[in-house]
């Protein structure tokens, strides 16, 4: 023999006697020994559309990006500060799913202890490679973030000079990826014909986990048509940003992307966030729909996150149905902690 053996010992059969299944004596059927249930059918919003149930392809050239990526997190304060809860989700949007393209929309999130910084970066569809600019930026750009808030408060930061470490890693990256194509450049691509493969926008948003008398002081800065809202105690949504398109008689899909840079750096908008509110930075994906916050979209959104719903919930309500509307969607919520656990009951 060569040491080799035959297993003889009888496995359990799930369903009939697997030890994780106990027996009721008083009605007979076997009590299984987990807890919980799953059923889900996919949010709807108004008139889904037909896109609501094509097929979702993948990209045959990304196949290690990610059609869905969620978080949901309790983010702990620093001597004795209150945690905050983050839910987040990035979904590819149904025109990609059925094209079979890959998602361009990221985010990305630090917390120290002391700030919370959170990042929504949306690649320009038009540019083949913006799903690259997109996670470069939100990853980069929340490490930086976070690291110059060691030295220097919100109010301190040198959002000019963060745009622009941003946009060089943006073109690294880009002729990166150009060298190693099917049909790689001999000679090194100037940035130019580099934003010509991939662009996106950015929206950086940093809240102080030190409460102010009127709530957590929040600084966000918006690159492009990303936007912050605040929904106050559940019921009113807040743009933080000019609502895109509002007033205008002719829509417009036109933006600001790094890596170009703008000639004067975008304003610092300075808020508050009170116990009962909550801050949402989402990508056109998910603001289209919302428009101003009063219709149904905004009725929906309002009623799912005035509390922290579960990650998979949360993910699924960023990925709701609405004709219309099938760009990748993106979205970074969070609660001011107001109790241990940083959930408000």
């Amino acid at each position: 023999m060569d040491g080799r053996r035959l297993e003889t010992t009888a496995m359990p059969v799930p369903g009939e006697d697997d030890p994780s299944r106990t027996t009721d004596p008083d009605t007979g059927p076997p009590v299984p020994a987990w807890g919980g249930e799953f059923r889900f059918t996919p949010f709807e919003v108004g008139d889904p559309g037909r896109a609501a149930t094509a097929p979702s392809y993948p990209d045959p050239d990304n196949w290690d990006h990610r059609d869905t990526v969620l978080d949901g997190v309790l983010l702990k304060g620093a001597d004795g500060l209150q945690p905050m809860a983050l839910r987040a989700a990035s979904t590819r949007g149904r025109a990609h799913r059925f094209a079979g393209r890959v998602r361009q929309d990221a985010y990305a999130f630090r917390c120290d202890g002391r700030f919370v910084v959170a990042a929504v970066a949306d690649g320009m569809s038009s540019r083949p490679l913006s799903h690259v600019a997109a996670n470069v930026v939100s990853q980069h750009g929340c490490h930086l973030v976070a690291k110059l808030l060691e030295t220097a408060s919100p109010d301190e930061l040198d959002w000019a000079y963060i745009l622009r470490v941003l946009a060089a890693k943006v073109i690294n990256a880009g002729r990166r990826r150009l060298q190693v194509a099917a049909q790689p450049r001999v000679v090194e691509p100037d940035p130019e014909e580099v934003a010509r493969e991939l662009a996106t926008t950015v929206l950086f948003a940093v809240v102080d986990m030190r409460p102010a008398v009127d709530g957590h002081p929040v600084h966000v800065l918006a690159y492009g048509d990303t936007s912050a809202w605040v929904l106050r105690s559940g019921v009113r949504w807040e743009p933080q940003n000019p609502v895109k398109n509002q007033g205008t008689a002719v829509a417009s899909s036109a933006t600001d992307a790094l890596p170009y840079l703008p000639g004067q750096p975008p304003e610092v908008v300075r808020t508050r966030l009170a116990p009962t509110d909550v801050l949402l930075l989402i990508s056109d994906g998910v603001a289209d729909p919302l428009d101003d916050g009063t219709g149904s979209v905004g009725e929906f959104l309002a009623v799912n996150w005035r509390r922290p719903p579960e990650p998979l919930a949360f993910a699924a309500h960023v990925d709701f149905a609405r004709r219309s509307h099938d760009d990748d969607r993106t979205a970074v919520a969070i609660w001011p902690g107001t109790a241990v656990g940083g959930l408000r009951p």
